[in-house]
Formats: C-alpha cells, sequence, structure tokens
C-alpha cells in the first residue's frame, strides 16, 4: 500500500501549511516509539559505545547493512580501541578493511583515530563542532556520534532520510539536489530537536527510510508518520524524492589469471594509480580496469566466473588457471609477489581476489572427490 484512495482534485499542487512545534514534536514521538518497537539487534547498538558507533557509521557508508553486520565484529575484534587503530599502520588498517571497497573510509578512519589520539587524549568528543574538526568526520558523521553515542540533538541526513522528509514535506526536488539536501537538513533539525530522546528518533528515522519508505513499494500501512506524511494524504509518496534518468552502468568481461606454483602459491601483482592503489590483485588480460594487462600464451580455458561491481562498471572476472609454461609477468610494471592463499588476509585486496580464490579452491576440493 502507497497511499490512501485519491480524492478528485487530490493531486492538485497543495498549498504549504508550516507546520508548528505541536507537530515536530508528535512526528518525533511517533518515530521514538516505532523504533524501540521495532529496532534491529545491531552489535553496535548493545552498548552505544563511541568508537564502535564511529566504526559502524564509516563501514555503512555506501555499504549493504548485511555486509556492515557481518564484518562489524572482526573489524573491532582487531581494533578494539581508538588508540588500538591510531597505532597500526595504515596498510594493516586498509588490509583489515578489504571487500568493503571505499577504501579512503578506511585510510580517513585511521587519520582520524590518530588526531583522536593526539588532540583528545584517545577520547571521541561529546561536542557536534569538536566532532566535525577530526578527519573524514563531516556534517552527517557528526551528527550521528554526536546523537547515538552521547544523545546529542544533533541532525543528520543521508540517502534513508532524506528520502522519508522529501515524502514527509512533499519536497519538489531530486535526490542528492541541493534543494532537496537544503530542506532536508532543515527538517531534520526542526524534528531532532523536538525529539526526546535524539539517539533513538535518528535511528528511527534511518531505520523507517531502510525498512519501510523504500525507494520503491513504501509499505505505508505499517507507518507511523501517515496521518502527518503530505504525500501519503495526496496519494503521491511514490513520486518523491523526484526522479531523475541516471546513466545505465556498462558491462564489462575481464580476464584473470590465477598462476600457482608447486607449493601452491598464488602470483599476485600490487596495484598502482587511482583504482586500488597499494593492494594486491590478480594478473589480468584487459585494460579496462587496470593498466599494462598480461598477453598470455597459453591462458588455459575459463574455469568460472566472479561478479563484481565498481562506480560506473559491471565487471564479469572470466578465471583462468595458466598452463604450465605460460608467461607470467610479461613486461608489465609493478610489484609481483608469490604468497600462499591464507597469507593474503594480511595484504589489502579487493573483494574479488578471495572470490577468485574460493572458486578455485572449490573446484580443485571437487576435482579432488571425483
Amino acid at each position: 500500500m502507497t497511499g490512501r484512495p485519491e480524492a478528485k482534485g487530490q493531486r492538485s499542487k497543495q498549498t504549504r501549511v508550516s507546520r508548528g512545534s505541536d507537530q515536530w514534536r508528535a512526528i518525533a514521538s511517533l518515530v521514538e516509539r516505532w523504533f524501540r518497537a521495532n529496532k534491529r539487534p545491531l552489535p553496535w547498538r548493545e552498548a552505544y559505545e563511541p568508537w564502535h558507533v564511529w566504526v559502524s557509521e564509516v563501514m555503512a557508508q555506501q555499504t549493504r547493512m548485511d555486509v556492515v553486520v557481518a564484518r562489524f565484529p572482526e573489524l573491532v575484534a582487531r581494533f578494539p580501541t581508538i588508540e588500538s587503530m591510531a597505532r597500526a599502520s595504515e596498510a594493516d588498517v586498509v588490509a583489515a578493511w578489504s571487500g568493503l571497497g571505499y577504501y579512503r573510509r578506511a585510510r580517513m578512519l585511521h587519520r582520524g583515530a590518530c588526531e583522536v589520539m593526539s588532540r583528545f587524549g584517545g577520547e571521541l568528543p561529546a561536542a557536534v563542532e569538536a566532532l566535525r574538526s577530526i578527519p573524514g568526520v563531516g556534517r552527517y558523521t557528526a551528527g550521528s556520534i554526536g546523537s547515538i553515542a552521547f544523545g546529542l540533538p544533533a541532525a543528520i541526513v543521508d540517502g534513508n532520510v532524506a528520502r522519508v522528509v522529501a515524502r514527509l514535506d512533499m519536497i519538489d526536488a531530486p535526490l542528492k539536489s541541493g534543494a532537496l539536501e537544503k530542506r532536508a537538513w532543515e527538517l531534520a533539525e526542526a524534528l531532532v530537536g523536538a525529539a526526546r530522546r535524539p539517539r533513538d528518533f535518528n535511528q528511527g528515522l534511518m531505520e523507517l527510510g531502510a525498512r519501510v519508505c523504500t525507494p520503491q513499494n513504501p509499505a505505508c500501512d505499517g507507518c507511523p508518520l501517515t496521518a502527518y506524511c503530505r504525500a501519503f494524504e495526496a496519494n503521491r509518496v511514490e513520486e518523491f524524492p523526484v526522479r531523475v534518468a541516471t546513466k545505465r552502468p556498462v558491462d564489462v568481461a575481464i580476464p584473470l589469471y590465477v598462476f600457482t606454483d608447486k607449493s601452491g602459491r598464488v602470483l599476485f601483482r600490487r596495484g598502482e594509480g587511482k583504482l586500488m592503489h597499494d593492494m594486491l590483485h590478480l594478473p589480468h588480460g584487459s585494460d579496462a580496469l587496470y593498466p599494462h594487462p598480461l598477453k598470455i600464451s597459453k591462458p588455459g580455458p575459463v574455469v568460472g566466473t566472479v561478479k563484481h561491481s565498481i562506480t560506473s562498471r559491471r565487471i564479469t572476472f572470466e578465471v583462468h588457471c595458466p598452463a604450465p609454461g605460460a608467461k607470467a609477468v610479461a613486461d608489465a610494471p609493478g610489484e609481483w609477489l608469490w604468497l600462499a592463499p591464507e597469507e593474503l588476509a594480511s595484504h589489502a585486496h579487493p573483494s574479488y581476489v578471495r572470490k577468485a580464490l574460493q572458486l578455485i579452491a572449490a573446484l580443485r576440493a571437487t576435482e579432488g572427490r571425483r
């Protein structure tokens, strides 16, 4: 259900009536109550330890929540405190981040941890402006840490929140536009200022967007805000936020070569350039992703494929196990090294590398049972 039956003339442009403080309080209260009754048992919600909240917020940026939940325990086990991350090398932090993508987040988290050690004695400050002075902590992240870890009345706006308030107030602007962002922050600030428990309100607003007020087929019958939602009242929920045409991702096929020696070690190449800099990847046969592809004389058949998406490309890696005697390195630059598959965890690498090795391991296990 996405709205009530349309009345005659209902789709005409509505006269905007400003909301009073009573409405803000009522909306905030409904969101808080809904969150307490419906919140997911996420690991960082057990104690709302500030370091854990910070890590979870950085991980959740541009990453699916199920992936965050799966990887969060191992990351905080490896870096249980801000000090432990600050003492680690950037390479170690990026290695632990492998598979989560957008590696600049890991580098900035490490840099931020070092800054917190030097400027704040290893403790996150309980003030939004001080939080925003930390490298990698912008307006949204500062609001998230401030409200969720410390209970401050700090606003947040991410994609989920922007969608909820766009429908709530029928904001006639595209998602990610400056007009929508400006108005969304105004509404978020008014609402969190009216909330009794900013921690519950902000998490509730994000969770409503993620689970109820979804981009397609929103579950309006399960939303606590229908009485205050202008898009629902006008039966126009699906029209907000305003959609704009987007470019379709380009499909790319890339040969990927898994060379192994007699001891089972695998040949890796350390990446250069803008994409996945200083990370280990497998030799490849196309310049669609990395420069200097290899030309293999005996690549062998495709033994399987691995799917991977990056920016505007959907990549199918065609995995080969080159025949013995195939030229491996050619004249391509970069650092080449042989590693046992279990050593890969100590090095930063993109997720498709691990997937390709798992594919090969599964094939060989099957062959061994024949």
